[in-house]
C-alpha cells in the first residue's frame, strides 16, 4: 500500500471552520460537526480514494441498538468503531431504519476521527468519558448505569501490591494534558523516557512513535477487541514502522503485556498512573512511627 500524500493528507485532517461547528444538545457530548460534512471531506479530498461499510448491531430484543462502522482509506489504513444511538432518540419511538441511521453517522464521525478528521472536536478540555461520568454523578437516574472499566493483565497486578501503595481518585486523569507531571505526581520515576531503541516514548507533550508522531492510548472501554492494543502510533497507515500484512501498512501497535518487548516501561507506568496507583515514598527516620514501614 503506497503512503497517502502529505499534502493530501494535510488537506484531509485540516480543522473544520468554525462555521460549521455546531453547539451540542442538551446532555450530548461536545460540539459537533453534521455527519455530511464529514462525508464531504472525504468526497472533496480523496475521492474514489475510501470505502465505507457498515452493520447493525441488535440488542437481546432483536431490536437495532448501533452499528459496527468500518472506514478504509487508501494509503492510511483502516479503522472499525461503533456508532451509537442517544437514549433520548430511542426512547421517541422512532423506527429501526431512523434508528439505523443515527448509529452509522455516529459511527463514520468516529471512524473519521481515528484517522484525524476532525479530532479537534475530541481534544478540548474535557473528556467525552468524564462528560458522562459528571453527567451520571449528577443525574443518579441517568438510563445507562456506570460501566466498570476492565482491568489489562498488567493492572490486575497492582491488587497485589503493597497497602503502601495508595490511589488516588482525580489527580492522575487521561486527560491530564502533561503525562510527566502524571507520572511524578504518582512517584513513578522519570528516568528513562526512551523507547528501547533509544527513540523519545514520553515527554510533557504525550507519547511518541519512533517514528516522530504522537501515540494513542486505548483505555478497555474504548477497544473494539479485547485482543486490541493498548498503544497505536496516531499516524495510521503512514507509520514508517507500522506493520505491514498483505501489502498494507498499518500503525504501529503496542501492548502493556508485552512479549516482544518493544513497549517502553514508561508506558505501563503512565496507564497505571491514569488508573490512580501512587507508589509509596521512603520516609524519613524522624518520620517512622514505632511498629510503621518505612514507606
Amino acid at each position: 500500500m503506497n503512503k497517502m500524500d502529505k499534502e493530501k493528507h494535510k488537506k484531509l485532517i485540516k480543522d473544520f471552520p468554525k462555521s460549521v461547528v455546531k453547539p451540542a444538545p442538551k446532555g450530548k457530548f461536545g460540539d459537533y460537526v453534521p455527519h455530511h460534512i464529514y462525508t464531504q471531506r472525504l468526497v472533496d479530498v480523496i475521492p474514489g480514494e475510501y470505502n465505507f461499510y457498515y452493520q447493525d448491531i441488535r440488542g437481546k430484543d432483536n431490536s437495532i441498538v448501533g452499528a459496527k462502522c468500518i472506514l478504509q482509506i487508501d494509503g492510511l489504513g483502516t479503522v472499525e468503531e461503533v456508532g451509537d444511538v442517544d437514549m433520548n432518540a430511542m426512547n421517541r419511538n422512532i423506527t429501526e431504519s431512523e434508528i439505523l441511521k443515527l448509529a452509522v453517522s455516529d459511527g463514520i464521525k468516529r471512524c473519521c476521527m481515528r484517522f484525524g478528521i476532525g479530532l479537534e472536536l475530541w481534544t478540548g478540555g474535557i473528556t467525552e468519558e468524564e462528560h458522562y461520568a459528571s453527567e451520571k454523578k449528577t443525574q443518579p437516574s441517568a438510563v445507562k448505569p456506570p460501566s466498570v472499566p476492565v482491568k489489562s493483565d498488567a493492572d490486575k497486578s497492582q491488587d497485589s501490591l503493597s497497602p503502601a501503595v495508595k490511589t488516588k481518585a482525580s489527580s492522575a486523569s487521561q486527560d491530564s494534558f502533561n503525562p510527566i507531571k502524571v507520572l511524578e505526581d504518582a512517584n513513578f520515576s522519570t528516568k528513562d523516557l526512551n523507547h528501547p531503541n533509544g527513540k523519545k516514548a514520553i515527554d510533557e507533550d504525550g507519547l511518541w512513535c519512533p517514528c516522530g508522531t504522537k501515540v494513542n492510548y486505548i483505555p478497555e472501554s474504548e477497544k473494539t477487541s479485547a485482543k486490541g492494543p493498548d498503544f497505536r502510533c496516531s499516524a495510521m497507515g503512514q507509520c514508517e514502522i507500522g506493520d505491514v500484512v498483505d501489502g498494507k501498512r498499518f500503525a504501529k501497535s503496542w501492548w502493556i503485556v508485552d512479549y516482544k518487548k518493544e513497549t517502553p516501561k514508561i508506558w505501563s507506568y503512565y496507564v497505571q498512573a491514569l488508573n490512580g496507583v501512587v507508589m509509596p515514598t521512603a520516609k524519613g527516620m524522624d518520620d517512622i512511627k514505632e511498629g510503621e514501614a518505612p514507606f
